[in-house]
């Protein structure tokens, strides 16, 4: 397999994996999306089932004062009848203290009766609130659960088959130009470059000028030794003959070769 058409399957690769990562940047969000929704939608239930617990506890504890206030009202009366029947200063006296107690005991189950009350008016409406919230989630998901999953499929089919397709175009290729280009794949980096006046396009550093001159015959591929990029000569879209003079500063050795 000549250079020249190794470098066309290098490109058509480097395409294809452009491809695929964007298309699985794409999937993840829809999947990101579609994940958070749900997730909103099952926090603010579980919210809701917890208030409508806490609301329970109040209102058993706003009954219990109730009933407490009302014990209290009806044990005020009794006091009072028995100040009423007092035969002497010292039952009056008592019946005055119980009295005071128990009008004491009152206003602290008021106090507290009204706290509760209040608290459980706060209760209702965050609950109504979030019973609205919830029902708009719910509409959303149920709207874009059919739309998502079916962009999800074409998402994964199109990725399956650019898949399909680069490893059809690697298999092409010269097993120690596969070799390299997946060793630089898998480190995240794009792994081709070219170059045309002696800058490496990938990292954009001036190359070697043994390593360009090496590179103007296009009969063998090079590393960048800056970004290890596989690199290769093109020569500039206005010129009639590959140029015969590279950089003339720096130094070094040329990448190793392959193809």
């Amino acid at each position: 397999m000549g250079i020249d058409a190794q470098i066309e399957s290098l490109e058509q690769l480097a395409a294809l994996d452009a491809e695929i990562r964007e298309l699985t940047e794409k999937l993840g969000a829809q999947r990101g999306e579609f994940e958070a929704l749900k997730a909103a939608h099952a926090e603010l239930e579980q919210r809701l089932n917890t208030d409508r617990g806490s609301l329970g506890e109040m209102e058993r504890t706003r009954n219990e004062l109730q009933v407490d206030h009302r014990n209290i009202v009806q044990q005020l009366e009794r006091s009072r009848e028995r100040m009423q029947r007092s035969r002497n200063e010292r039952e009056v006296q008592a019946a005055e203290r119980e009295l005071d107690e128990l009008r004491r005991l009152q206003r602290d189950r008021d106090d507290e009766l009204g706290k509760m009350l209040n608290l459980c008016d706060q209760a209702r409406t965050a609950i109504q609130d979030n019973e609205q919230k919830l029902a708009g989630l719910h509409e959303k998901l149920s709207n874009t659960q059919q739309g998502t999953v079916t962009d999800i499929q074409a998402l994964e089919g199109a990725i399956e088959a650019k898949r399909s397709g680069r490893a059809a175009l690697l298999a092409t290729l010269p097993s120690v130009t596969a070799r390299r280009y997946e060793s630089m794949r898998t480190r995240g980096k794009v792994p081709v470059a070219h170059t045309t006046d002696g800058t490496c396009r990938g990292c954009f550093v001036q190359l070697p000028p043994m390593l360009f001159h090496s590179l103007l015959a296009r009969t063998q591929f090079g590393e960048c030794p800056f970004c290890r990029r596989i690199i290769w000569y093109v020569p500039p879209a206005s010129a009639t003959e590959p140029k015969t003079q590279g950089p003339t500063d720096g130094g070094g050795a040329s990448g190793d070769a392959s193809g």
